[in-house]
């Protein structure tokens, strides 16, 4: 059975076709992940899309943005909030916190990644 996070979102669906996509985008109906051929997408334009996180990842080692949900931002020594969401769907990457707010992440940003204490720790361009 395929589960959330089994997907990456690539957000809504407005053209009726769009390349570069693998065979199957998924739309989620009742709470369970639905699969549709990739040619058959006027089906589903308006829905957001998901695709499998094994067909955008080229590289096992490479991470996606939404691998950081449940992660601890830190800047510095100081704790900033736990990241609920990334919102991944436009060239601005954000991290949502808790709280609400929202963080920009870049990879110019992060300092240190450690996988084993799922904690980021950047260096943001402006204070918090």
């Amino acid at each position: 059975m395929i589960t959330a996070q089994d997907l990456i979102s690539i957000g809504v669906l407005k053209r009726t076709h769009y390349k570069d996509l693998p065979e199957f985008v998924f739309v989620q109906r009742d709470g369970l992940f639905v699969p549709f051929r990739s040619e058959n997408i006027a089906d589903i334009k308006g829905e957001e899309g998901f695709v499998l996180r094994s067909d955008m990842v080229t590289n096992e080692d490479e991470m996606a943005w939404v691998d950081f949900e449940g992660w601890t931002l830190q800047e510095g020594d100081q704790t900033i909030g736990k990241i609920v969401r990334v919102d991944d769907s436009t060239m601005n990457i954000f991290a949502e916190l808790e709280d609400g707010r929202m963080i920009p992440l870049h990879e110019d940003f992060i300092t240190e990644i450690d996988e084993d204490a799922k904690l980021l720790r950047v260096h943001l361009p402006f204070a918090l």
